[in-house]
């Protein structure tokens, strides 16, 4: 597409509202931000595009929770997944640290989700985008909201970025980088999808499944997208299910999250794709002949821009389990990459994964300053988009770690509001002291 003229346009939008934090997005860090700076007595509002909670987790039906620390609102919430029968823990020592890795039902996160935010007094706007930070005189002053009502400012004292990409980060001024530093490569991203209608006891082994899909994309009845699958174009890995398999192992390479041209058509190339795999699943595999498509394909994204903050966490970090007085967040997950060197592809082997991440027993932290963008004032940022380099981004972009990065973004929030003071004047070490020392324990091998 042609670059388009620019425009100068000129409106008076109206108030929807103030608030002491605006939090905006809803996935893990948002929604640790939220109820996190809520359950303080700050007044919240939550902003996020989609029906429901949760980002990715809910909306694209990403049910695994990663093997490292969520803090203390996580562990609530998969209490409470627990308690419905909503989750269970994977335990594999060689691989996964404890607690394991959580295997978590989607829509029932979702729900738990909107039950501790409303709890916490979060004021919510669905189906509703954060445009862009309302800043003058250096500092945020609140977000400029679309949504079917319009355009209109939502005024608040500290605005907490949460929409993984630092969205409102970047628009506001902050210096941030993306993808690698030598040629700008990102992350893969995954298409994700599902057929139910399966009778699973029917079905091929595993080896005879991919097979048959090869031969299919060979002879043209698959024809996966151009230039940007390239990682097994032939390979359609699936997760079997009672009744159902799920798709989760499209990686789309060379594919920008933050240029909607690129996405929407690697969207549309995929669903494509996947149309073509159902029918010829009904054609020529055993169990398949009723199956049909029950999640139409989600494209979701694991790196983008990353802020330049006060302090980034680095790779070298995350193997020697670096700690730092304003180390608010523990972790230990191993740096996992998906954008592999030629010649290696992923998942990465057992030995990589031992190697790259810290000793047994050990841990990193993650500082407060890497959530503190180096400008505009009161605006913080968390999730994957943090201070960091990319190996290191590559460990702290999971679920667990995301969560508990908003809990110590909107813990900090409520306290900035409660001093009148701005985000990076909140006492960094007093953070880790609530949220790390005095909460978490090292991990116990048996």
């Amino acid at each position: 597409m042609s670059d388009a003229a620019t425009v100068a346009i000129s409106e008076q939008v109206p108030v929807v509202g103030e608030w002491d934090v605006l939090v905006c997005g809803a996935g893990p860090a948002g929604g640790g931000a939220a109820i996190a700076a809520g359950r303080l007595g700050r007044s919240v509002l939550l902003v996020d595009m989609e029906q429901r909670l949760g980002g990715l987790i809910s909306n694209a039906n990403i049910g695994t929770f990663c093997d490292t620390p969520g803090g203390p609102i996580f562990d609530e919430m998969l209490a409470r997944l627990e308690e419905l029968g909503a989750a269970s823990v994977l335990v594999n020592r060689d691989r996964y640290y404890p607690p394991g890795r959580w295997r978590c039902h989607p829509g029932t996160t979702a729900t738990i989700l909107m039950e501790m935010t409303r709890e916490a007094g979060v004021d919510l706007l669905l189906t509703t985008m954060a445009e862009r930070a309302l800043v003058a005189g250096g500092a945020v002053e609140g977000v400029i909201i679309v949504n079917k009502a319009g355009r209109s400012l939502a005024r608040a004292q500290v605005v907490v970025d949460c929409t993984a990409d630092a969205d409102i980060a970047a628009r506001a001024g902050a210096s941030f980088v993306q993808g690698d530093p030598e040629d700008g490569r990102i992350q893969h991203c995954n298409f994700r999808w599902s057929v139910e209608g399966v009778q699973s006891e029917k079905l091929p082994p595993p080896d005879e499944l991919e097979a048959l899909c090869a031969e299919a994309v060979a002879g043209g009845a698959i024809q996966p997208p151009d230039a940007i699958f390239g990682v097994d174009r032939d390979s359609f890995p699936f997760s079997r299910e009672s009744g159902s398999m799920v798709l989760g192992g499209w990686e789309l390479e060379r594919v920008d999250p933050t240029d909607p041209h690129q996405t929407t058509e690697a969207t549309a190339q995929c669903q494509l794709a996947a149309l073509q795999v159902v029918r010829f699943l009904r054609e020529r595999v055993p169990g398949c002949e009723d199956c049909r498509m029950r999640s139409g394909g989600i494209f979701t994204t694991r790196e983008s821009r990353r802020i330049v903050g006060a302090y980034a966490v680095t790779a070298e970090d995350v193997l020697s389990g670096a700690k730092f007085e304003d180390g608010a967040v523990p972790a230990w997950f191993w740096t996992d990459l998906h954008d592999p060197a030629p010649g290696h592809s992923t998942p990465y082997p057992r030995e990589y994964v031992v190697a790259n991440r810290p000793k047994p027993g050990d841990w990193y932290e993650i500082p407060y300053r890497c959530l503190l963008p180096d400008r505009p004032e009161g605006l913080l940022v968390a999730g994957r988009c943090i201070s960091c380099d990319r190996l290191a981004q590559g460990s702290l972009r999971v679920v667990p770690t995301a969560m508990y990065l908003g809990e110590a973004a909107g813990t900090a929030a409520a306290w900035a509001v409660e001093e009148g003071i701005q985000p990076r004047e909140v006492d960094g070490a007093r953070l880790k002291q609530v949220l790390n020392e005095d909460y978490w324990q090292p991990p116990v091998y048996e």
